[in-house]
């Protein structure tokens, strides 16, 4: 009888604690579940990874042949410009100093010294009227800036119309976001020769 008492107190005596174990085994885990829901993980196939090229912003602006032209174009009228108003610019000032002169000595009437001021008015009002121009120029090249920019944007979605990347980069050596690229991603003179190409068949059509 001892010996069975002994057998059934410690049967009870494990099953007592081994399932007390077993609870805390079971809270732990509830509580392991509980802080795995406020971290929530994602599988790694999911996400999946960017098709990402670049093309470099100066072999682009510099060879494609629109650009060429436009500044061309804008050099051009601004050095004509700027070449006839400096030159105005100094002769007026010239003359301006020479009438100075003369009415110091006293050798102007003052009949010709109105004639040679109301001149003198007449060329800075025309002087004022070629730095407008200028302003007038710079504006006419932002806004062909602005024309350059959504021409090569159209052509690009036309580029990735299938959606074959997701991103098409802009890469400069002077200071942009990206810092290095490898020459497997970058597609600069593929869509350079399409532009050109497209700029061309442009071109035709216009004659």
């Amino acid at each position: 009888m001892n010996v069975l008492l002994v057998a059934a107190v410690t049967y009870l005596y494990v099953l007592h604690f081994s399932g007390k174990h077993t609870l805390n085994n079971q809270e732990l885990q509830t509580r392991n579940d509980s802080s795995i829901t406020t971290h929530v993980r994602f599988d790694p196939k999911q996400i999946k990874a960017s098709k990402i090229v670049f093309v470099n912003a100066e072999t682009l602006y510099g060879k494609y042949e629109y650009v060429k032209e436009l500044r061309q174009e804008a050099a051009a009228k601004q050095n004509q410009l700027e070449g006839i108003y400096k030159q105005k610019g100094e002769k007026l000032q010239q003359d301006y100093a020479e009438l100075q002169q003369k009415a110091s000595q006293g050798t102007l009437s003052s009949d010709q010294a109105k004639v040679a001021e109301a001149d003198l008015m007449k060329r800075k009002a025309e002087l004022d009227g070629m730095e407008k121009q200028l302003g007038v120029l710079a504006e006419e090249t932002q806004h062909k800036n602005a024309v350059l920019q959504d021409k090569i944007n159209q052509y690009l979605r036309v580029y990735n119309k299938n959606g074959h990347y997701n991103y098409i980069l802009s890469y400069t050596s002077l200071g942009g976001s990206i810092l290095l690229g490898s020459d497997s991603l970058d597609i600069t003179h593929e869509i350079l020769d399409g532009l050109n190409e497209q700029y061309k068949s442009e071109k035709g059509k216009m004659k």
